[in-house]
């Protein structure tokens, strides 16, 4: 956690706000509606979210590319990422359709979030450095 959050900066506690915040909201909504197993489906999304930044993060902390080993780094990358992806959304995908069609917008709520505070971050440490 520590190494996701000093590659994002404050975008990192921010992401983290944020998704604390709509999970505090959806586990309400779902236990109001009955659907607490839905709750579930959320975790589900945001570990598979959580790996695939999480393989990110690992690659911007590098912050380089050996070209030798460059194309072996992106390929292994895109199977961990794409294998746990398949593997989490399979699991998921045969508890129940409303259960993966949860974990599934889980997971875009984690990366969009994720994205989004990353880009802020980094636009305003560009700026800072600009005028500096």
């Amino acid at each position: 956690m520590q190494k996701f959050l000093s590659i994002y900066g404050r975008g990192g506690v921010w992401t983290l706000k944020f998704l604390a915040g709509g999970t505090l909201m959806s586990v309400i909504i779902f236990l109001f509606l009955g659907k607490g197993l839905l709750i579930g489906g959320l975790f589900v999304g945001y570990l598979a979210g959580g790996i695939f930044c999480w393989t990110l993060t690992n690659r911007m902390e590098d912050g380089h590319f050996d070209r030798e080993k460059a194309a072996s780094q992106l390929q292994n990358g895109l199977f961990i990422r794409l294998g746990s992806l398949c593997l989490i959304m399979g699991l998921a995908a045969q508890v129940s359709k409303s259960f993966f069609l949860t974990a599934v917008a889980a997971y875009l709520l984690f990366l969009a979030t994720a994205f989004v505070c990353l880009i802020a971050a980094r636009v305003k440490k560009n700026r800072e450095d600009a005028v500096s």
